[in-house]
């Protein structure tokens, strides 16, 4: 079987991806969408959807159905990752990347807003949401774009290129969270 990644087009992945969510983004500025507990917004839900979206219908054009039953099979597939020490990282990341958030907003003096205190009773939902909604969104950046990405980059620079790109598309909304004062 020959390997379709040289086909995929990363740069037409992530113009659809910020094609889908740029109408939910206006939509977020004109309307009040932002009703769900702990005031998330119905439309960043709907947004995490764009990457899967986005590369379900690229894979789906390119390789038909077989190709979007291969790019939700990549989902748990955790033999791609040959060395096990990697899940430490893996794992660990976001919690080490909160701590150190949680440092700088202490050292520098600030406090966190009440808003943002969680109460410990909706830990295992939000795990689930985040859980899912980081399905969403990795499916279609690890089972669309980063393997051509990787072939044309390196391991490093498509990681970083795609945490920019992931970064940006992340701003809008949070943009939105600080400066409206919602969330």
């Amino acid at each position: 079987m020959a390997d379709l990644s040289a086909e995929k087009s990363p740069l037409t992945f992530f113009l659809l991806v910020y094609g889908l969510s740029i109408p939910l983004w206006i939509i977020k500025i004109k309307v009040d969408v932002d009703w769900l507990p702990l005031n998330f917004s119905v439309t960043d839900v709907l947004a995490a959807f764009a990457p899967l979206v986005a590369a379900s219908i690229l894979v789906h054009k390119e390789e038909g159905r077989t190709g979007v039953k291969k790019l939700f099979s990549r989902i748990f597939d955790g033999d791609r990752i040959n060395e096990k020490v990697w899940y430490l990282p893996i794992a660990a990341l976001p919690f080490l990347l909160y701590f150190l958030i949680y440092l700088i907003i202490h050292f520098a003096g600030l406090s966190l807003p009440n808003r943002w205190i969680i109460p410990f009773g909706s830990i295992p939902g939000l795990f689930t949401l985040f859980f899912l909604g980081a399905i969403l969104e990795e499916t279609g950046y690890m089972g669309y774009a980063i393997d051509p990405m990787q072939e044309r980059f390196g391991a490093l620079r498509a990681g970083v290129l795609i945490g920019i790109l992931w970064a940006v598309w992340h701003f809008r909304p949070l943009f939105n969270r600080v400066t409206i004062g919602r969330g």
